[in-house]
């Protein structure tokens, strides 16, 4: 597990984008939400017009106190009353705007996340086979999360403009020459802002990729805890997390300090623009010349009222809050678009298997034929070279040879989990890259060693993927009774109720095994491989195994690729593979009897599971 300490750097798939195709599909998520989006834009332009005319109306209060000082003034209550009245209607239209923009985002975010799990699981098995688990979670999960984030800054934005737009009409109104001079402070501050952008963007994507390789670490931690508490790693594993989470940390407060410092620095900006503001705007209440009025005379300008004065400082107030949201929003927004870059990078990888046509298979004889096949993991190292072999219709074949001789290459290359390098591979004389690999793979099982069994019951794990109406217990019953293998099942706590544990933890290697082949008879493929699938049998189970193996081997295309003899014998055709030859082919009793490579892997792996040497064993 140390790879996962290596640098944060990106993943072979991820791709680079601008700013502006990310925003762009961003609003795409939400196109579906119009009705959402209106409300959010309605309400967002009476909130920023209620907040504007709160500070109008306080001004219009303190020139009318200035004016009569009896707080008995109908004009002081009229005032109160539309403050209150603009308050509350703020608040509840802010409301409106929340419970919209809520609905909007997470629904978007809903349909990124369906989205990107759907392309995740339509990738080629050699894509998920590189790529830890714990880091497309990550994206799944945690990116798509933050781009919900990005679309409620984008709100908070939309509302900051507007206010801004509003504030800047009444100062402007107010006091030109002031509002000349503030606006001039703006692109001081949006420089500064702007600054940070390319930064934020780094950190934020340093962050999101460090996340992902402490999911992958616990992810795979979990998995393989059974081998590390049989080492007694329990401490190892510790520091390695440690390890990581002390980079997580170091990132992350990097992360912060970025994103926390931009605030402070825009603050004192806009501290000393709203100073220098109240200096000269009370220069222009007393109507003593300044630098601003004699700077600006041409424009127009006259003497400030108290209430002016005021309502200009809150404006200021008012003007530089969104403002300095607007300008930190760019660097924000990087964190959003860091992770969007994330996700939309997983959606865009390509499958590296590409089909030439999509013709739906709607059944198979099951003859099987490579034709001068090239196909290596990495095309410069070659496993199969000018391979060349024909498997007939109801054809049972076994193949045998050491390990790395290229048996399970053959089985995922009919599983159409790998592109083949050159050659053909026909299905009932058909270029395989011409199905429609869903309605292809109905058509096909798979057993493999090491059996995947879901954390539900026994009968869902029987029947994955068929509807509970769909059912037929009656079947299921009956095979199991033909296999002997009913009593264990009504032996459990809850019957074919029961819950396997994580990955069929609570059931022996046996027991798992016998399920997956029940589970494959339940599909009835035209095409069945075994991938070493009864390699490990306990002997209880094993006579239960090998009637349902005889069960499953009849009337179809079977392709066993075995350790044990009983599953060899049996066979119509042995091939013998040797670095992706294959070296011999003929049944048991003729191989054995050319004394070739076939006789040597008898003799290493198969002569002691015979009746005559377990006999001599106990003479």
């Amino acid at each position: 597990m140390g790879f996962i300490l290596n640098g944060l750097d990106k993943e072979d798939y991820d791709r680079e984008y601008s700013d502006l195709v990310l925003v762009r599909r961003i609003l795409g998520y939400f196109k579906p939400y119009k009705k959402e989006i209106l409300i959010i834009s309605l309400t967002l332009f009476l909130t920023s017009l209620s907040n504007t005319l709160i500070p109008i109306y306080i001004s219009q209060g303190l020139d009318a106190i200035q004016k009569n000082p009896s707080f008995n003034s109908p004009l002081i209550y009229q005032i109160v009353g539309l403050l209150l009245f603009f308050s509350v209607f703020a608040y509840f239209m802010n409301r409106l705007t929340q419970e919209n923009t809520a609905t909007a985002v997470q629904s978007a975010v809903q349909d990124l996340r369906e989205d990107t799990f759907g392309e995740v699981i339509e990738r080629d098995l050699s894509f998920l086979n590189e790529q830890p688990t714990g880091r497309l979670v990550s994206r799944i999960t945690n990116d798509t999360r933050d781009f919900g984030t990005t679309v409620s800054l984008t709100t908070n934005l939309l509302s900051q403009i507007l206010l801004v737009v509003f504030i800047t009409i009444i100062l402007w109104n107010t006091s030109a020459r002031l509002t000349v001079f503030l606006l001039i402070m703006v692109p001081i501050i949006f420089f500064v802002a702007i600054a940070f952008r390319g930064l934020a963007r780094f950190v934020a994507l340093q962050s999101n990729r460090v996340l992902a390789k402490i999911n992958a670490l616990i992810q795979e931690t979990m998995s393989g805890i059974i081998v590390a508490k049989s080492f007694r790693a329990e401490q190892y594993i510790y520091d390695e997390f440690d390890d990581m989470n002390s980079e997580s940390f170091s990132i992350n407060l990097r992360r912060g300090l970025v994103f926390n410092s931009i605030f402070p620095v825009l603050n004192i900006l806009s501290a000393l623009a709203t100073a220098i503001i109240v200096y000269f705007g009370g220069l222009e209440v007393l109507q003593v010349g300044s630098f601003i009025s004699s700077t600006l005379y041409f424009i127009p300008g006259r003497a400030l009222t108290y209430g002016e004065w005021f309502l200009f400082i809150q404006g200021v107030n008012y003007f530089f809050f969104p403002i300095i949201q607007i300008a930190s929003f760019w660097s924000q927004f990087q964190q959003g678009l860091a992770a969007s870059e994330r996700v939309f990078s997983l959606i865009d990888s390509e499958n590296t298997v590409t089909q030439t046509d999509n013709i739906t298979v709607e059944t198979l004889k099951g003859d099987i034929k490579f034709d001068h096949l090239k196909f290596g993991y990495k095309p410069e190292i070659l496993i199969l070279d000018d391979f060349n072999l024909h498997i007939s219709a109801g054809e049972n074949l076994a193949i045998v040879g050491h390990t790395g001789a290229g048996k399970s290459t053959i089985a995922k290359l009919i599983a159409r989990f790998y592109e083949f390098n050159g050659g053909e591979l026909l299905i009932d004389d058909k270029d395989i890259r011409t199905f429609e690999l869903k309605s292809y793979r109905r058509h096909l099982s798979i057993i493999s060693q090491e059996v995947f069994l879901f954390n539900t019951s026994l009968e869902d794990n029987i029947f994955y993927g068929v509807p509970k109406e769909n059912r037929d217990y009656e079947y299921l019953n009956s095979l199991f009774k033909q296999i002997d293998a009913l009593d264990w099942v009504e032996n459990l706590e809850q019957g074919f109720q029961t819950k396997v544990g994580e990955r069929g933890n609570k059931l022996s290697q046996g027991q798992k095994q016998l399920i997956a082949i029940v589970r494959t008879l339940m599909r009835d493929p035209h095409i069945l491989i075994m991938d070493e699938a009864t390699s490990s049998v306990d002997p209880f189970t094993e006579v239960q195994i090998q009637k349902a193996t005889d069960i499953l081997m009849e009337n179809r295309t079977s392709i066993v690729i075995a350790h044990r003899l009983s599953t060899v014998v049996k066979a119509d055709r042995i091939i013998v593979m040797r670095e992706g030859k294959i070296i011999e082919s003929g049944t048991h009793n003729e191989l054995l009897k050319q004394g070739g490579h076939y006789s040597e892997l008898y003799d290493t792996y198969f002569r002691h599971q015979t009746l005559e040497y377990i006999e001599s064993e106990k003479s």
